[in-house]
């Protein structure tokens, strides 16, 4: 670790004058010390306690708005109107678990065998201890007190959240409108622990501390597989809830008219470039028929991608791994790529469209992996067959898309492949702009996330943090 650390401010292109430590080791073992105690309080309140909890963390986030917003913009770059869309998001989940919390419930079921004179009751538990790494491209709602830290507060876990270095300043107020919800319900100090570091080895810390006993993650598949291995290398290995990489195929079916073809490519556009791309859902796939339709279809899409103004990423190691990502795809053979024609003046995300066809997709991996950033990249395909042979050679994905007028035998076998390879299927519309309800499920086959079963967003995600034991008695009198 370094004595110190900035965070960069990407509208600026510079880096922001507030300096930021590392938290000590001493701290870190102190916080760890309390943890076992502040656990066993915690599990044990109630479901509406644990509603007044939430309910004092979003009135206490309300009241610091403009404070947060102020670092929100500077350590990001996004806009105001992304922030206030995060913003109304992260609120939204902290009531929805709230309300969920209140309403729905249940801490046990119980069943009555009255002829064998047995009783059994099934408890749900928090898991433990929780560690939740900070999201890199959400300050908010995947971060300090996003959907991870919400859904395990709900489930009665307490919450180590690991800063991601670059929203440092966000971060911190973020942990002290935490901290002071937690004073208000007079819950024990270590329910929730904030941690600063500016490299990996807190989190290699906290992830192999027995303490731990879940994990939280959204960001690349480089970063999730590291934890997934540390957590399976452990004396007692311990689950990995990890959000990864997805290029979320889209495929335009044949059928598609010229105004909805139209459509389809200003939506597909703007899911693609706005915020630089930097989502996990952006298409970054698109199959797209041989012949008139598709030629016509791939013509107004770049046309629209052209329209759409470049802005700066998160930080410059993104910048530098989307620049990396395009000169890789730019290299491979058999491939059309075209770029963005501007100057590169800061760390702006510059849009990259690459085109290529079925076969040459199966031959290489690299165009079956994620470019984080303004890129797509449109797979030529020349029928049916050719096009679901391209799906099935995806791995595991958040989301697949499918454009089409009339539901064909081509769109019924697209999705009966896509329900094998991903989270939720869209048709008609683009997979970016997820919706914090309780139908929504954000997850997917590996490598897309570690366990397609649990969600990342809804009151669902509470599974994630809970075990469940059942309780026998036996009437012996």
């Amino acid at each position: 670790m370094s004595s110190g650390f900035r965070t960069f401010n990407p509208s600026q292109n510079t880096w922001n004058k507030e300096e930021y430590f590392p938290t000590s080791e001493t701290a870190l073992a102190e916080k760890l010390n309390i943890l076992s105690l502040a656990q066993s309080i915690y599990s044990k309140l109630s479901a509406a306690s644990r509603a007044d909890f939430l309910k004092a963390i979003h009135t206490a986030l309300e009241a610091r708005k403009e404070n947060i917003k102020g670092f929100y913009l500077k350590e990001s770059g996004l806009s105001n109107n992304r922030f206030e869309t995060e913003w109304t998001r992260t609120l939204s989940t902290i009531q929805l678990f709230e309300q969920y919390l209140r309403n729905q419930y249940r801490f046990e079921k119980t069943e009555k065998f009255i002829s064998d004179s047995i009783q059994i009751q099934k408890v749900t538990l928090p898991i433990g201890p929780v560690l939740v790494l900070g999201s890199s491209n959400f300050p908010l709602a995947y971060s300090t007190a996003g959907g991870d830290t919400i859904a395990a507060f709900a489930a009665g876990c307490c919450v180590f959240v690991k800063a991601h270095a670059m929203h440092a300043g966000t971060s911190i107020q973020v942990a002290e409108c935490i901290e002071e919800a937690r004073k208000i319900v007079n819950l024990p100090e270590g329910i929730f622990t904030h941690v600063l570091d500016d490299g990996f080895q807190h989190a290699q810390r906290l992830c192999l501390d027995e303490r731990i006993q879940a994990i939280g993650f959204t960001g690349s598949f480089k970063g999730g597989k590291a934890l997934m291995d540390l957590a399976y290398s452990r004396d007692t290995p311990i689950p990995v809830f990890a959000e990864m990489g997805s290029v979320n195929p889209v495929v335009i079916d044949q059928d598609l008219s010229i105004e909805q073809q139209k459509i389809a490519a200003k939506k597909l556009a703007s899911s693609i470039c706005t915020d630089a791309g930097q989502f996990c859902t952006k298409p970054g796939l698109i199959f797209i028929p041989n012949g008139p339709s598709g030629e016509n279809f791939t013509k107004v899409l770049k046309e629209f991608v052209a329209e759409t103004n470049a802005v700066p990423m998160l930080h410059p190691t993104i910048h530098l791994n989307f620049e990396n990502g395009k000169k890789e795809i730019a290299s491979i053979s058999h491939l059309k790529f075209s770029n963005s024609p501007n100057i590169q003046i800061g760390i702006e995300g510059r849009w990259a469209i690459a085109e290529t066809n079925v076969p040459n997709l199966l031959k290489n991996k690299r165009l079956k992996e994620e470019v984080f950033g303004p890129f797509t990249l449109l797979v030529n395909y020349t029928n049916k067959e050719e096009l679901l042979i391209g799906l099935e050679a995806l791995s595991g994905q958040l989301t697949g898309s499918i454009f089409y007028d009339n539901q064909s035998e081509l769109v019924t076998d697209c999705i009966e492949i896509l329900t094998r390879k991903v989270g939720r299927i869209i048709l008609n519309d683009v997979p970016t702009g997820v919706r914090v309800t309780e139908s929504m499920h954000h997850g997917g086959p590996f490598p897309a996330s570690s366990d397609s079963r649990f969600t990342a967003v809804g009151p669902d995600s509470i599974s994630r943090f809970q075990k469940y034991v059942s309780i026998q008695q036996k009437n012996i009198s």
